[in-house]
């Protein structure tokens, strides 16, 4: 008989069990009701797909909602630069209004909804997927779904892992050390939660604390030679940036410059438009407004004089961002149309502090990590946006910023390393 946690899951999974397909069916009307759930995709919850397994091996990803699944397209590619075979599925168990995880993604990664825990959704799920390796990054244990793959012999890795958290449980005390001993391997986001987990009964030889997952993806190139000869002509020019600036967060932008330019006058704008190509017609009409200004496509140079540059030539910003300590995000003030608004950890990654107004679009959960971490500052305006800049004229306070989002950029890169190593181990000892 099963004893201790075994029996607290065995009665969880029996009781979640006896309820059958016609009570996940319910559930997923009322969700579809309260406009929960997406009628068009409501078969996932139910453990069904259209979809095709993927052929070769197949690693699946589960996160709790796409907001939360930062670190899953940089863990990803970090997947495939070592095995280009790799299939990958991705499912959520809580989604939002906004698609944001979809557009980050490759192609050829299939999305779904996680099926409900009652019901025989679980076993279908994993009986039509056959995954290869489960890599779970969701606090909220889900026992219907562990234990399916579990019972199917998939090895699981439990990864950002906090002390999971679930009120419900509290009549079945033991079913938090269950779960986790379904897992091969526990990276934990901190030391705290490392503790917590052990004292839940992970052994200490199956624990790591190496952070979170790496956010944003590889620094964006440039030139090195290019990087060093416009660094001697800006010397110790303070510079800041302005990273694909739509036509409407123009006058913002400049205005704010002027202003910022009372506290500094040898200020340098680096203006990076959206498009490109109204570099050109940009550039005349700032000078017709009185500004000294350079045109990169015209092969100007920021030279002493100029008080605006206008670089609108394209695969340069990774340039820019290494020459700038300070970069206002574009499309972030006004809003910008699609997907227009630019990934934060473009800047962040180069040490380059990070500004950006209201609206965020896709990267609105990598703007708020930023800035919790004292990595990005929020503006609103022109006035809120000079005196930004203003304060970030002063190097300690540039330098701090520039730290923090180092920090935030490179601290996962040891868990999303380990990550792949525990995944291509596995996928080894299957002979896949």
């Amino acid at each position: 008989m099963a004893r201790g946690p075994a029996l607290a899951l065995a009665l969880y999974l029996a009781a979640r069990k006896a309820r059958g397909r016609a009570r996940a069916e319910k559930l997923l009307r009322q969700e579809m009701k309260a406009g929960r759930e997406d009628a068009s995709r409501g078969a996932e919850r139910l453990g069904a797909s259209d979809l095709a397994r993927p052929e070769g091996p197949l690693v699946w990803l589960h996160v709790g909602s796409e907001a939360e699944a930062l670190g899953v397209p940089e863990l990803i590619d970090r997947l495939r630069e070592e095995r280009d075979d790799l299939g990958v599925l991705i499912t959520t168990a809580r989604h939002g209004p906004d698609e944001l995880l979809v557009a980050r993604l490759p192609r050829d990664v299939v999305l779904q909804s996680a099926p409900y825990g009652v019901g025989p959704g679980a076993e279908w799920f994993v009986a039509h997927w056959r995954p290869d390796v489960a890599i779970w990054a969701d606090n909220h244990l889900e026992p219907s779904l562990i234990e399916a793959a579990h019972g199917a012999g998939v090895p699981m890795f439990l990864i950002d892992a906090r002390v999971p958290d679930r009120p419900g449980w509290r009549w079945l005390p033991g079913l938090r050390r269950a779960l986790l001993a379904r897992f091969s391997h526990v990276l934990a986001g901190d030391t705290r939660s490392a503790e917590g987990l052990r004292a839940l009964g992970v052994p200490a030889d199956r624990i790591e604390a190496l952070g979170f997952l790496q956010e944003g993806g590889a620094p964006l190139p440039c030139s090195q030679a290019e990087r060093d000869t416009l660094a001697e002509l800006l010397a110790a020019r303070p510079v800041w940036l302005a990273a694909g600036a739509t036509p409407g967060e123009v006058p913002m932008i400049v205005a704010a410059h002027q202003q910022a330019m009372r506290r500094a006058h040898r200020l340098l704008l680096l203006l990076v438009p959206d498009p490109l190509e109204s570099g050109a017609e940009l550039a005349k009409d700032l000078e017709a407004g009185g500004w000294v200004v350079g045109l990169r496509s015209q092969e100007d140079e920021p030279e002493p004089e100029l008080e605006i540059f206008v670089a609108d030539l394209p695969d340069e910003l990774g340039l820019w961002y290494r020459l700038s300590p300070v970069s206002l995000m574009g499309g972030t003030l006004l809003g910008a149309s699609g997907f227009g608004v630019r990934n934060p950890y473009e800047a962040a990654a180069l040490g380059s502090a990070v500004l950006f107004g209201p609206h965020l679009g896709l990267w609105r959960e990598s703007y708020t990590r930023l800035r919790e971490a004292g990595a990005a500052r929020a503006v609103t305006d022109t006035e809120s946006l000079a005196r930004a800049v203003e304060h970030l004229l002063a190097p300690d306070h540039v330098a701090e910023m520039a730290a923090a989002a180092w920090e935030v950029t490179t601290s996962g890169a040891e868990a999303t390393d380990r990550v792949v190593t525990l995944v291509l181990d596995a996928l080894d000892a299957r002979g896949l």
